[in-house]
């Protein structure tokens, strides 16, 4: 006779899944120390890659100096904001479609440093002449803390003066 035994189910073992990390928040302060607003408007002759018939270019350029974090202190940094009329009516529609990502994003990477970003294209005409005048000095760009070699800025804010005992 012959005596069955019971099967049993294997016991499945669950792994563990690697948890997300939190988000980490940095905030970059940069010295400004010398910077340009070049302008160009064209016609657009090739319609396949851009479909308006003209072209513009307005890019607020600055070299400066990092602040902040303390361990970038001293180094410098090519910054460029794009001036972008498509932005425009997206900020003043609460329902628009658009759900920005970012506002532009910092790549450090050795001697690399770099900042491209887009601002309304009618503020670059109104921040120009707080340089010249020295009314703004410094601006900081946070976001995202740096995640190989790249952070994602979610804001950005342009000010006079910059005490490091305040931050």
């Amino acid at each position: 006779m012959k005596v069955q035994v019971p099967q049993t189910k294997k016991q499945t073992v669950k792994k563990a899944r690697p948890k997300r990390p939190t988000e980490e928040y940095c905030t970059f302060v940069v010295e400004v120390i010398e910077w340009e607003l070049p302008y160009l408007f064209s016609i657009n002759h090739d319609l396949k890659y851009r479909p308006t018939p003209y072209g513009e270019y307005l890019h607020l350029n600055i070299k400066g100096v990092l602040r902040e974090p303390k361990k970038f202190d001293g180094m410098e940094i090519d910054v460029t904001f794009m001036g972008d009329r498509n932005m425009i009516p997206d900020i003043n529609n609460p329902d628009s479609a658009i759900k920005p990502i970012s506002l532009g994003s910092v790549k450090i990477r050795g001697e690399h440093r770099q900042f491209i970003g887009s601002l309304p294209h009618d503020s670059l005409p109104l921040i120009a002449p707080m340089l010249e005048s020295k009314r703004i000095q410094f601006f900081h760009l946070h976001g995202s803390s740096l995640h190989r070699c790249t952070a994602s800025i979610n804001s950005i804010h342009f000010f006079k003066n910059f005490d490091p005992e305040e931050w």
